[in-house]
């Protein structure tokens, strides 16, 4: 089973916010680029994956995102997380309402192929498979048909409302346990966490910011 996989992104010096107080305006704006790339990456080798889509308003990661092979949805507007996530599984619908579809927010630097292919594997029989973030009851990655309209809910306490609309629509929710999924860098001490690990874009990035904060030092 294959998946038309949409991550949704945005970057900006408003971007990573909760990590203002470590990382600069710059420095968080190619922390999301790394964290996007490491992701288009890990599923440019996924068996799992048919597509990739970015949706984003950010120039920037949309450039990067179309030298990676994806399929680019250019945003208007305010940045909304979870309109970001309704028009892009709307517009896979189109084509083909009973396309497989995985959403996942752009910020899984870990992302492991096979826990992805995993959570694809696991939406059959019209079922919504969720992947709860380790921590702050988040959805790391919902998996579904494209045409069932489950109500997006993205952001504070989502794992629960995700369950909760699966369930008010009659839907069986499967949870996977996706700990590379889970991780989603989001606060100032998951910087030193993948800094210390020994691939990947976003470590590197990562260890470089620290070299130069030990050498003004």
């Amino acid at each position: 089973m294959k998946a038309e996989v949409v991550i949704a992104v945005r970057g900006g010096p408003g971007a990573k916010s909760r990590c203002r107080g470590r990382l600069h305006d710059g420095q968080r704006e190619a922390l999301v680029e790394a964290m996007l790339h490491d992701m288009l990456e890990a599923l440019a080798g996924c068996p799992a994956v048919r597509r990739v889509y970015v949706t984003t308003p950010t120039a920037a990661l949309a450039r990067l995102a179309a030298r990676n092979g994806a399929v680019v949805i250019l945003e208007h507007g305010p940045p909304d997380l979870n309109r970001a996530f309704t028009n892009a599984r709307r517009r896979v619908a189109a084509v083909g309402p009973e396309t497989i579809v995985a959403l996942l927010p752009g910020d899984l630097p870990l992302l492991d192929p096979a826990e992805f292919s995993a959570c694809v594997a696991a939406a059959q029989d019209g079922a919504v498979v969720l992947a709860p973030a380790t921590l702050d009851g988040g959805t790391a990655c919902v998996v579904q048909r494209a045409d069932l309209l489950l109500p997006l809910a993205f952001g504070p306490d989502s794992f629960r409302k995700h369950q909760s609309a699966a369930a008010a629509l009659g839907l069986e929710a499967r949870v996977i346990e996706a700990p590379t999924l889970g991780f989603d860098l989001d606060r100032p001490e998951d910087l030193d966490a993948v800094a210390h690990l020994r691939g990947g874009h976003t470590a590197a990035l990562l260890r470089g910011f620290a070299s130069t904060e030990e050498a003004v030092a």
